[in-house]
Order: C-alpha cells, then sequence, then structure tokens
C-alpha cells in the first residue's frame, strides 16, 4: 500500500487475567481462569491491527532491555510492524499493565510504565515523517513521555508534511491532561477519547456535549466511544452517532486501539468520515470477541468480509 504510518506511545505487555466475580478485598484472594502474557500498550496495539490489515506501520517506543522486552520486540516483529524507530533503554525495566477483567463490570488496570517514561522522543528525527501518511499518538498521558513538548514537536512537523495527525489519551484519576491538550488539540484532525476519558475531561456526563466541548479546544474532529452504546462524534462536517455492532464479547481490552486502525485503515482509503467511523466501529467489534487487545485482530480477507457482513447492520 505504501502509505507510512507513524505509530507514537506506551508500550508494555499485558498480563490478562480473565473473569473474576470481583475484585478481592483487603488480603483476600480470587481465581482466575487464565493469566495471559500478551502483546500490549495502545501504540502497539494499534499498529499491530494495522500491520494484520497490510500496512506498513512504524512504532515508535520504548522497551527495556530484559526478557519482557525481547518477548514484545519478538513479537512486534513477527507481526510485521517495523521497529526502526523503537528505543531499547538498558537499565530500564520494559512497561507492564495487568489487566484484570470483573464479571459484570468494566476493566481495571495497573500500570508500571517503565522504559516508556525515558527520553526516547528525543531520538526521533521528524525529517522521517516527510512522507508519512499518517501520525497518530497512542495514550497519552500514562508514561511520562513523550510529554507536551515532545508531541507538540513531532505533531507539527507531521502537519507540516501533509500527514494526518490523530490523538488518544489515558487520563489518570487526579492529573490535569487540560492544559497539555490545549497546547495538542489545535494540532490533530483526530482526537478519539472513551466516554469516561471525555467526561474526566469535561465535566460532562453527556457524551456528545463532551465532544463539543473538546472540539472547542481545537479538535478538527472528536469522537466519543461509548462501548456497546456506539459513539458520538462533532466534526466540520457535522456532529451525529452511531450504534455498536453486536458481538459476544469475551474481552473489551483494546477495543479502542482497533477503533483507531480501522480509522486509519478507511483514511488511506480515501474513505468519507461515516466510511471510517464504520471501519473502526467494526474492527473494535472483532477484538471484542476474542481475549486481550491482539488475539480478536483480523487478517485484510476477513476483516474485509467482517465489513461486508457488518456495515448493513451498522447503516441500516
Amino acid at each position: 500500500m505504501g502509505q507510512k504510518i507513524f505509530c507514537f506511545g506506551a508500550v508494555v505487555v499485558d498480563l490478562i487475567a480473565q473473569q473474576v466475580a470481583e475484585i478481592p478485598g483487603p488480603g483476600d484472594s480470587a481465581r482466575s481462569g487464565s493469566i495471559q502474557l500478551a502483546i500490549g500498550g495502545c501504540a502497539a496495539n494499534t499498529a499491530t491491527g494495522l500491520a494484520r490489515l497490510g500496512h506498513p506501520v512504524r512504532l515508535c517506543g520504548a522497551v527495556g532491555d530484559d526478557h519482557l522486552g525481547d518477548f514484545l520486540r519478538g513479537g512486534l516483529e513477527q507481526e510485521g510492524v517495523d521497529l526502526r524507530h523503537f528505543s531499547v533503554h538498558p537499565g530500564a525495566q520494559t512497561g507492564a499493565t495487568f489487566v484484570i477483567n470483573v464479571e459484570g463490570e468494566d476493566r481495571r488496570f495497573i500500570s508500571a510504565t517503565g522504559a516508556n517514561d525515558e527520553s526516547w522522543p528525543e531520538k526521533f528525527d521528524t525529517a522521517d515523517l516527510e512522507d508519512a501518511a499518517v501520525v497518530s499518538f497512542h495514550a497519552y498521558g500514562l508514561a511520562r513521555r513523550p510529554d507536551v513538548e515532545d508531541a507538540s514537536r513531532i505533531l507539527k512537523a507531521a502537519r507540516s508534511a501533509g500527514a494526518v495527525t490523530l490523538l488518544d489519551v489515558i487520563v489518570i484519576p487526579g492529573e490535569d491532561l487540560l492544559p497539555d491538550l490545549t497546547v495538542l488539540l489545535p494540532l490533530v484532525d483526530g482526537f478519539f477519547p472513551n466516554e469516561d476519558e471525555a467526561r474526566r475531561l469535561t465535566g460532562r456526563a453527556d457524551p456528545a456535549q463532551a465532544a463539543a466541548c473538546l472540539r472547542d479546544l481545537g479538535a478538527s474532529t472528536v469522537v466519543v466511544t461509548c462501548g456497546e452504546r456506539g459513539l458520538v462524534w462533532n466534526s466540520p462536517e457535522g456532529c451525529g452517532s452511531l450504534a455498536a455492532l453486536t458481538v459476544e464479547t469475551v474481552d473489551a481490552t483494546g477495543c479502542g486501539d482497533a477503533f483507531g486502525a480501522g480509522f486509519i485503515d478507511a483514511h488511506l482509503r480515501d474513505g468519507a468520515l461515516k466510511e471510517k467511523l464504520i471501519s473502526g466501529t467494526v474492527l473494535g467489534a472483532a477484538v471484542a470477541t476474542a481475549s486481550g487487545a491482539i488475539d480478536g485482530l483480523p487478517d485484510r480477507s476477513r476483516f474485509d468480509s467482517m465489513m461486508r457482513a457488518g456495515v448493513p447492520h451498522l447503516v441500516s
């Protein structure tokens, strides 16, 4: 396909605990059917999704010089992700996230960001963005780097190169991302928070109102994903909503990252906004049908089949 995609952001190993009945209390224990080790981190998840769809994608992030870092590099290379801008930091631990699935509730995440907090973005030469088609930042706010200076430098260079720029965030309770977002959102073409993140950022419980507030901060298009209730968007073309695709959900981990990959895929195929939203919705639904963030990601043939089957249910 030839159009270069650059994904920036946190790269971690995921330790995924399958569903437990409830979070154990202090001093208590709970049994999980399994705990799975997998490629994780929003940037790595999106990059993997794009690679499986046949796109040349470069992942820009960092790991430690340890066994978990080796696991991630080997798995990502096997997926076909380009790691030429990947940093390995001796003495730093590879980041890890513990994902706890609870019956009838949303997941819990506990992260140690490790090497993602190192100065890896300083090593990125923005001249490499000259022929970029898409530059996306993932899980901004989770790790200490890239910080707002790193991200704004790269986004400005991407804009100058004519690339489409995208951003998603993780909002840590008690930390204020709004000062950073007032700098970054005017530099992005698409901002993809989930419903909880949009509410924490704006104080608005209504996702449509939250999307409008976030667009007022400068983002060209804001899409607020709402899980099984679909999504809402606000853009220069107007605003609206899209229903979710009904699937048997096994694990919602990585659905938002897959949405970003589907959106990018449709963009590279010159799709209109509605086509991008549908593509992201279908790919996000695919991920929900399997454990972890990448097991449900389809290859091109399977995804095209899913689109043919899923689109009539989303546009009828």
